[in-house]
């Protein structure tokens, strides 16, 4: 694909569902401004049985957060889809790609000069998924000119959002694997923030976790549960419809949002509200409610999906003047942990970030990675000198 066809298939506007991109001799290229406009059965044939699937993307892509354009690339051969990538613009904090001292000198030059090291990026992935990837067709999974053809294609969208870099994002070992044919094509690697998972095939019960912790964390979570039940002020709700209450949710989500030290996205009341309308099955939200005589009102929230045997932790959110005297933290911790033993799921993930307690209670980390094209110099030249490679 040559770039002066890229960019004459460009004018004329935004992605259009079903304008070609352009595309060597064999592939045809396209974007869609929608996962609506991919068929059902095109995407299942590529991303079967995830619990961050079609319906996930969707969930997202209309929650209308801030600052985000989500589209899609689709690659066909013959005029069967073969390849599709999540793909959205955002403005990226260089901050991000810092050790804790590199962030914290950069956020104070940001407090006068804001836009200093924020960079449009074309990435490859989700904001909210535990992890990125590209979906391909398994018969093309080892066809090096499918990911030369990729390539190419990432880099015109590139140019023509005015996007300083390309960045997978969050990829596991084996999808950085399988794009291991772009590699050789000036991409670097970098270590992301890992997930944390938590393996519960040989734990029957609470009580059989907590034996199999250290002595000082078992008796650190026993006190914490013994407290919880004596006191009874917390009653805990599983539900997948929150329509009475997402006002309260995206309270206690800004509350723990806000008391971060850099973000990336911010997101919205209809982003939480979209998964009980479109994965209500896949769904859970486990609510916390401080019972003080006749009233009550929400003081944590823990949004969770759950697939197959796995529970995926996606966002929490509580009442910081309440939080530590009600051990809200460890206490839905351990609700999920019994909901799982009670469900059948055998492992727990406990997202990123929060890594010195989560091995504490046990979790293993898993690694993950970013795949990055340099597209603008000057990002190149910082990149190489001051990032810690988690672009």
């Amino acid at each position: 694909m040559s770039s002066d066809l890229a960019d004459r298939d460009f004018q004329n506007g935004d992605e259009g569902g079903l304008r070609a991109l352009g595309g060597s001799e064999r592939f045809e290229i396209r974007t869609y401004a929608s996962v609506e406009e991919i068929a059902d059965e095109q995407w299942q044939s590529l991303w079967p049985l995830r619990a961050e699937g079609r319906d996930f993307y969707r969930c997202q892509e209309f929650a209308d957060i801030q600052g985000f354009h989500f589209f899609y690339l689709g690659i066909s051969d013959g005029g069967r889809l073969v390849l599709v990538a999540p793909l959205f613009t955002a403005r990226f904090n260089m901050g991000l790609a810092m050790d804790d001292a590199g962030r914290e000198r950069l956020a104070q030059v940001q407090t006068y000069w804001p836009g200093l090291l924020v960079f449009k990026t074309l990435f490859c992935g989700s904001p909210t998924s535990e992890k990125g990837i590209v979906a391909v067709h398994p018969a093309y999974r080892q066809d090096a000119s499918l990911f030369l053809a990729l390539d190419r294609a990432l880099l015109t969208l590139a140019k023509k959002h005015g996007a300083w870099m390309v960045v997978f994002k969050d990829l596991a070992k084996e999808d950085l694997e399988t794009l291991t044919p772009m590699r050789s094509r000036g991409w670097f690697v970098g270590e992301s923030l890992p997930t944390a998972k938590l393996d519960l095939a040989d734990t029957p019960s609470v009580d059989s976790y907590l034996c199999q912790l250290r002595t000082g964390m078992s008796k650190y979570l026993r006190r914490k549960l013994k407290k919880h039940e004596r006191n009874g002020l917390l009653r805990i709700e599983a539900t997948n419809d929150i329509g009475h209450c997402v006002d309260e949710i995206y309270r206690l989500y800004r509350c723990v949002y806000d008391n971060g030290p850099m973000h990336f996205e911010l997101l919205t009341p209809e982003f939480f509200l979209n998964f009980c309308r479109h994965m209500p099955e896949r769904t859970i939200y486990f609510l916390y409610w401080l019972q003080q005589g006749t009233e009550r009102r929400l003081v944590g929230m823990n949004f969770c999906l759950h697939f197959d045997d796995r529970l995926i932790d996606k966002y929490i959110g509580m009442d910081y003047s309440v939080s530590r005297n009600l051990d809200l933290y460890f206490i839905s911790f351990l609700n999920n942990l019994r909901w799982c033993i009670e469900q059948g799921k055998r492992t727990y993930m406990l997202s990123q970030g929060g890594y010195p307690v989560k091995l504490q209670l046990g979790a293993t980390l898993i690694p993950l990675f970013t795949m990055t094209r340099i597209v603008n110099p000057f990002v190149n030249w910082f990149a190489t000198r001051f990032s810690r490679g988690n672009l």
